[in-house]
């Protein structure tokens, strides 16, 4: 194997290793709320649901959980 080969399975295993996080989110057009993966560079994509909303809208926003924990 030569070295540029092994740069390139880096740059593989780095796409690879992209870090998201599980939240609960809602469409910010009609509300309905999802569980959710937020990814590092801040996307948010329902679980299952990869074209988005089922009222078609490809926005969402965070639940944030110490907000609903303030609420109560």
């Amino acid at each position: 194997m030569n070295d540029r080969s092994g740069r390139d399975m880096a740059a593989d295993s780095d796409a690879d290793t992209e870090t998201t996080r599980k939240v609960a989110a809602i469409c910010t057009t009609c509300g309905k709320a999802y569980a959710s993966e937020q990814r590092s560079d801040g996307t948010v994509q329902p679980i299952g649901q990869r074209t988005g909303c089922e009222c078609g809208e490809t926005s969402f926003e965070v639940v944030d959980s110490t907000e609903a924990a303030a609420d109560d």
